[in-house]
């Protein structure tokens, strides 16, 4: 187990954007980013979108702190370590499933 205060960024790809997506479910992208807002860190509802989507947005950041995305995903009743865990198995479990096709 990694010690989330020792890291200061993660590494944001298409497939994190999609997983907070889901996350996020029917709540409007403006009352999550008010959420946060009260929770104490500032994120405009465009910066959801573009966590959300960064395909779409050329200037989209390739990663995002760790203490904005702890208080991003606390305002969506989620936490860092249960979101990455997650990501990471299943992605490992995509990789097994493509070396199962050679």
């Amino acid at each position: 187990m990694i010690d989330l205060k020792m890291v200061a960024s993660i590494y944001w790809n298409k497939h994190l954007g999609q997983k907070l997506r889901r996350l996020r479910g029917q709540q409007s992208v403006r009352a999550v980013a008010e959420k946060v807002t009260e929770l104490g860190e500032k994120v405009s509802f465009q910066y959801i979108h573009m966590l959300e989507d960064p395909t779409r947005y050329p200037t989209a950041a390739s990663s995002v702190s760790t203490e904005k995305l702890k208080v991003i995903l606390e305002a969506l009743g989620s936490n860092v370590e249960s979101f990455l865990t997650n990501s990471a198995k299943i992605f490992l479990e995509s990789i097994d499933s493509l070396e199962t096709l050679d």
